[in-house]
């Protein structure tokens, strides 16, 4: 699974909070830890990253420091190449407007150019101090199956539970939208089927990774936005990641990550590790779980 994590961080306590999350993973697969800092102060980055470092250490965690100076996005990227790194773990700045979207500039640029899984946690979310329980999206698409392959080998790796989950949008949604043209048939029914079929989708796939997952559930639902809902969901059965794909989609209307991934990060309490339509790694590394999950219709 993760062997070599990644975790930029940029001197302050805000950043820190990612450190947690790294401590997790890295104590449950077994990784180590690189911590990197890209500044002007090389010296004094290096004596606090240091400080850092042996308190993780002291968790029985295998880390070590590297101090940069360039653009941090482009640094950052460059170690990750550097150390073979398969995971970055890092907080977002949460900040708005057409100059940084929604993430900040150098969480955009990584996610952008990132070749590996990148795990986003937005200011003020649950620190990740234990993995038990991972919520995994899952639509029947391409991009959800790779998640769903990684979640699969997440949990034989770290006996992590997992939570399988498809939103069904309400056939009302898309007349009150507008998309559909006044006048338009509306079966009542419509809704009910395409809950069933996507419960019996979940199910399926849900039965299907079963072996060697120490736990399986999985749900369908009715709701809107899709995002709204899988935040939901997630705070409700306490989740302590969730782990979805992007499309990496752009353009201001879907920043970076596409509308609902974009919108899970910036709302879900829990740590959110993004599969990224660019990574290779991941999608090479999906096993027969994952080819089966693309093998079963969409429901979406």
């Amino acid at each position: 699974m993760f062997k070599s994590i990644l975790v930029p961080l940029d001197g302050s306590a805000e950043s820190n909070s990612a450190l947690p999350a790294a401590r997790t993973f890295a104590r449950a697969t077994g990784a180590a830890i690189t911590l990197i800092r890209v500044c002007d102060e090389v010296n004094d980055a290096q004596t606090n990253l240091t400080r850092v470092a042996d308190e993780l250490a002291a968790s029985g965690v295998q880390v070590r420091v590297v101090v940069r100076h360039g653009d941090p996005g482009e640094e950052i990227l460059t170690q990750a190449r550097a150390q073979n790194a398969d995971l970055i773990v890092m907080r977002t700045h949460g900040r708005s407007g057409i100059g940084r979207m929604l993430l900040g500039s150098v969480t955009q640029h990584v996610l952008r150019e990132s070749h590996v899984p990148v795990t986003l946690l937005r200011p003020g979310g649950r620190r990740m101090n234990h993995l038990g329980k991972v919520l995994v999206p899952v639509d029947g698409s391409p991009g959800g199956a790779v998640a769903l392959g990684t979640a699969v080998q997440l949990a034989q790796t770290t006996g992590a539970a997992l939570h399988l989950l498809e939103v069904v949008t309400p056939v009302v949604s898309y007349v009150t939208s507008g998309v559909w043209s006044d006048g338009a048939y509306l079966d009542p029914t419509w809704d009910e089927e395409a809950l069933a079929a996507a419960k019996s989708y979940v199910d399926g796939i849900g039965a299907r990774v079963a072996e060697g997952v120490p736990l399986v559930n999985g749900e369908a639902v009715i709701g809107t936005p899709i995002a709204d809902t899988i935040v939901d969901r997630a705070t409700a059965l306490g989740c302590d990641l969730v782990l979805m794909s992007s499309h990496g989609l752009t353009g201001v209307g879907r920043a970076l990550l596409g509308s609902i991934a974009d919108a899970v990060v910036r709302k879900a309490d829990c740590p959110v590790l993004i599969i990224l339509a660019s990574d290779r790694a991941a999608v090479e590394g999906a096993n027969s779980e994952m080819e089966l999950a693309t093998a079963a219709p969409a429901t979406i």
